[in-house]
């Protein structure tokens, strides 16, 4: 089973619905949120994949006997909530941002959340409780990074950042009457969502050094280069040395391999959900392995290294014509 592509037509229909449902939200709010929302689209080329957050309902599905229906709900109500979180992060993270604008949308789309999972849990069910745990542990992630060091003083609460995402496997085992999985499952989600934050942070390093964020990748550069004082002020160059001449980066993609090898060895196994790391976790590991490749070419000579880049450009040229013939 294909973790993405097999639910290409469901997924439409949940972003259909969703574009349906912020085009009720009264103006200007509508417009924004439509836009908003185009920047996570799966099915737009340039935006932010979040897929995760979209598919997890999907993938659990067959595991655990969930309708179409309530597959369809958790989906929906996941991509709502994905966006009011993203907006709070917005607005803490970019003092550019509007709370007059941001806010106003940002309630509408909890609320709408809401209204997709209150029918499929009554107000006495757990499923609130955990809701507010997971809303806690959000909270306590995002306002205690930077002095906290997660990356290395304690990876569970790098998962904090995206603690509510949670929620749809928790779902899935209160519907299929199996609460007793839940810690579990908590646990297999969070290693998918550290190896997440992982390979973003990877992708936001320079923007984040230069905002100030917190920075898995930066914390291991930090810790690498200055053990001594861990609060020490990194420079860009310092930085690219390490990924690119160091071989830092083999490190980093070894971090996301073994937390792949804990996720499949714990007893909540969902195909979607470990094909999905396994493609996080290649990745890093991919992106370490081509720039030690690239150092090993530039070592060994200009000739080489020239010769090794066109051919490899020619190869590309010939399998593109056999692609199109």
């Amino acid at each position: 089973m294909d973790w993405l592509n097999d639910y290409e037509q469901e997924l439409r229909a949940v972003f259909q619905e969703c574009k349906a449902v912020i085009s009720g939200f009264p103006e200007p709010l509508n417009s924004r949120g439509l836009a908003y929302l185009e920047q996570f689209d799966v099915f737009e080329a340039r935006s932010k994949k979040n897929y995760i957050c979209y598919l997890l309902p999907f993938w659990l599905r067959s595991e655990y006997g969930l309708d179409a229906g309530q597959t369809h709900s958790m989906s929906s109500g996941n991509v709502l909530l994905m966006l009011y979180f993203f907006l709070q992060d917005d607005l803490m993270d970019n003092r550019r941002s509007s709370a007059a604008e941001l806010l106003p949308l940002a309630n509408l789309l909890y609320a709408e959340f809401l209204d997709f999972y209150r029918p499929l849990f009554p107000a006495e069910s757990s499923f609130w409780t955990h809701f507010k745990r997971y809303l806690f542990e959000w909270s306590d992630s995002v306002s205690g990074e930077i002095d906290g060091d997660y990356y290395f003083n304690d990876r569970s609460r790098i998962a904090g950042k995206a603690a509510p995402l949670k929620l749809s496997a928790i779902a899935a085992l209160l519907l299929a009457g199996m609460e007793s999985s839940i810690a579990a499952a908590e646990e297999a989600v969070q290693e998918v969502l550290i190896t997440l934050q992982m390979l973003d942070d990877y992708e936001d390093w320079e923007e984040d050094l230069a905002d100030g964020s917190y920075n898995c990748l930066l914390s291991l550069v930090r810790h690498r280069l200055h053990p001594q004082d861990n609060r020490a002020v990194l420079n860009p160059d310092e930085v690219r040395a390490f990924i690119y001449t160091s071989g830092g980066l083999m490190e980093y993609a070894a971090a996301a391999a073994a937390n792949h090898k804990r996720l499949i060895s714990g007893v909540f196994r969902i195909p979607g959900l470990t094909a999905f790391h396994q493609m996080l976790a290649d990745n890093l590991r991919q992106i370490a392995a081509a720039i030690e490749a690239e150092k090993a070419l530039l070592q060994q000579g200009g000739l080489q290294y020239w010769l090794s880049r066109h051919m490899k450009e020619d190869l590309r040229s010939i399998d593109s014509d056999n692609n199109q013939k």
